[in-house]
Order: C-alpha cells, then sequence, then structure tokens
C-alpha cells in the first residue's frame, strides 16, 4: 500500500541534502505546495501509479502543476515508492525522480478508505526556462486519501516539497 505515497513524485521528512554548488552556479531555496489526484491499481500487492496530477506553487517555478507516475510493492504497512515527474510553471521546469531509497509510504489500514503517509526525497536531474540546469534535493512529506486497498483507486493528495537546488 505504500507505493501509493509515489504518487508524489511527485514528488515527496523536510531535511534535504543540500545542493553542491558548481562555477557559475547559485543555490536557491525550495519551497512547494501541491494538491490533486492520483490514480493508480493496486493488484496483489504490485502497485502502479498511472497518473499524479496537481496544482500548486513554489518558489522559482510560481503557480505550476505537478505531475508523474511511479511504482511500489503494498507488502506491508510501509512500503518504499519510486516514481518520476514534473513541477512545470509559466517559466520554468523541474525534472524530478523521486528515489526508492529514501521513500516511503505508510498506510493507515489494510481496508476501507486509508490515510497514505507519504514521506521521502526526490531527486531534481534537470530543468529548463528560469530552472535550466538545476539539480539538487527535495525532501517531501505529505498525504494520500484512498477509499480502497486494492483494484482500481483514485484518490487525492497534498504534499510539501523543501530544498535548495543549484542552477
Amino acid at each position: 500500500m505504500g507505493l501509493l505515497a509515489a504518487t508524489l513524485v511527485a514528488g515527496v521528512a523536510l531535511c534535504l541534502a543540500p545542493a553542491t554548488a558548481h562555477a557559475g552556479t547559485k543555490t536557491v531555496p525550495f519551497l512547494g505546495n501541491y494538491k490533486g489526484d492520483a490514480s493508480m491499481l493496486i493488484d496483489n500487492g504490485a502497485v502502479t501509479i498511472s497518473s499524479v496530477s496537481g496544482k500548486g506553487s513554489g518558489n522559482l517555478v510560481g503557480a505550476s502543476t505537478l505531475t508523474g507516475k511511479g511504482s511500489a510493492s503494498a507488502s506491508a504497512q510501509c512500503d518504499p515508492f519510486e516514481g518520476s515527474g514534473a513541477i512545470s510553471g509559466k517559466s520554468a521546469k523541474l525534472d524530478i525522480t523521486v528515489l526508492k531509497s529514501s521513500a516511503q509510504g505508510c498506510s493507515s489500514g489494510e481496508s476501507g478508505p486509508v490515510t497514505v503517509t507519504l514521506s521521502g526525497s526526490a531527486k531534481v536531474t534537470g530543468g529548463s526556462g528560469k530552472a535550466a540546469g538545476a539539480h539538487g534535493t527535495l525532501a517531501f512529506k505529505g498525504t494520500l486519501d484512498l477509499k480502497g486497498t486494492s483494484g482500481s483507486q483514485t484518490g487525492t493528495f497534498a504534499v510539501k516539497l523543501t530544498g535548495k537546488l543549484s542552477i
């Protein structure tokens, strides 16, 4: 069930590893909040997150959309997950990858309506516009509310991302 958290890519503990600055780059803080919907298939312990889409805003990208997809196993109450996505605003875009080694979704139960608590890290692997060449790590923390724990599920999520990026 923890994979449901992968929804966050989009994205996403509030600590993050500081980005290493390179010559000609500057380090900028990032704070973003997003809410939206996630669709997934939970089948015999495998979770496929087919769609994550939310709206919000973040400094550097302004008003923006968080999108993504991912996968996980639903074998325990807390499970790792992974995924990829983007945060896209009018003048900037960030490409992100949720790191399975540091991302976790914890379900509030085994059946019926559940809340999945999401936490972990998302690596910023590039960007465009004002965020061209961006890299660093964003920490995320959020929730995903689902009506069930098997089959096709659509739920709502809210996530906060924080970190420092080099651009």
